[in-house]
């Protein structure tokens, strides 16, 4: 969701390769990089996935397979994008990201299932 990298591996790093160190990580990120414009929109996306206001499931999509959208009282990106895959048999965030509310309008297609 960070989008984290590592000087010393490609720029796209898979989880099935990374995941050992990343659990035994006890203190901050070990030796990854992260995309701070990224992380600091971390705790909207918590929320949006646990409290999202609509939730579409869009077969168009490439990575996931719906999309939460939650609106805060905030200016201008009043709007957090959840996007939400399925993996193993559990729903596991893809990537997430803030909108306007032409960007909300934009992600919503598909079959609205909640609420």
């Amino acid at each position: 969701m960070v989008k984290l990298g590592h000087p010393g591996k490609p720029n796209r790093l898979l989880m099935t390769n990374e995941k050992d160190t990343i659990l035994a990580t006890t203190s901050g990120f070990a030796e990854y990089t992260f995309d701070r414009q990224r992380a600091i929109y971390l705790a909207s996306a918590a929320v949006c996935l646990v409290r999202p206001d609509e939730v579409w499931e869009n077969p168009n999509l490439n990575t996931a397979k719906w999309v939460y959208i939650k609106e805060f009282d905030a200016t201008p990106y009043a709007f957090t994008i959840l996007l939400v895959g399925e993996r193993d048999g559990g729903k596991v965030p893809v990537t997430s990201f803030p909108g306007k509310n032409r960007d909300a309008r934009k992600w919503r297609r598909g079959t609205r299932i909640y609420p």
